[in-house]
């Protein structure tokens, strides 16, 4: 009879967790319709709402971010997104998010020390998630009972540090330099590809014959900032001078990183622009 009872309660509960969630998703749906029209106000009332019982829901807070960017508030969206960057299924969008604002950022000081006011007229390319993901804290429950069942053991692997970061950085541009093929590419992270590439492989042959066309190829990395240090995700932000026999340019870089084991690698590279 006991157990007759636990199973309806577990899925009484389930039932009512769905309601909840489509419930909440509906309302994060009418959020965005609300920022897509332009009426901040009630958008962040709904975001707010959702986010007091999921405080720590990524899907809102880039939302939040997004509203703050468009009204001006570029601090604030910063402070926004570095405060809860996690270890997330959005977080590419949310670290372009980031990049994008630290890139306009700069054109505006940039401008500022020009004394040029053409501020207003650049483009903020910042991007909205659509679908909301809630916890599930019932099944999370259980999964907690089963793992203790197990006797499972975690071991976290202490934190990286800033100088081990740094280094990385530049291992991996003088990896480049010296076409150490082995070494630059176990820099990346094992499923790391750009999209414009169909597979791994397609883009590291690709990269293989740019460098290898290259008879000599010298890299400097300077002014390395670690604008995000979790326990998981990275942003580090730096200037890179690349020369060979037949190009030159001078860029700054955010590359984006996890910490895997222990051990670094890449998931992101953009240009600042």
């Amino acid at each position: 009879m006991r157990t007759k009872l636990a199973i309806l309660f577990i899925f009484c509960t389930l039932n009512s967790l769905n309601a909840y969630s489509s419930d909440i998703s509906k309302e994060f749906n009418d959020a965005n319709a609300l920022i897509l029209s332009g009426k901040f106000v009630k958008a962040k009332g709904i975001l707010n709402k959702i986010l007091e019982n999921n405080p720590n829901n990524m899907q809102v807070i880039n939302n939040l971010a997004y509203m703050e960017a468009k009204s001006g508030n570029i601090d604030k969206a910063i402070d926004l997104l570095r405060s809860y960057i996690r270890n997330d299924d959005d977080i590419d969008i949310i670290y372009k998010n980031l990049t994008n604002l630290y890139a306009y950022q700069a054109n505006i000081i940039y401008e500022e020390a020009l004394s040029l006011n053409e501020t207003e007229s650049k483009n903020l390319s910042l991007f909205l998630i659509e679908n909301l993901r809630l916890e599930n804290k019932t099944l999370n429950s259980i999964n907690l009972v089963n793992k203790k069942n197990n006797e499972e053991i975690i071991v976290l692997k202490e934190q990286v540090t800033e100088r081990d970061i740094e280094n990385f950085i530049i291992n991996w541009a003088r990896s480049w330099g010296e076409k150490n093929y082995k070494e630059y590419f176990d820099c990346y992270a094992e499923n790391y590809f750009p999209k414009n590439f169909k597979s791994r492989n397609s883009w590291e042959s690709d990269r293989k014959s740019k460098i290898k066309n290259k008879s000599e190829i010298n890299i400097k990395i300077k002014d390395i900032k670690i604008i995000s240090d979790y326990k998981k995700n990275i942003l580090i932000q730096f200037t890179q001078a690349y020369n060979s026999d037949s190009f030159s340019d001078v860029v700054r870089k955010h590359t984006t990183a996890v910490i895997t084991n222990g051990d670094i690698k890449i998931t992101g590279e953009y240009i600042l622009k």
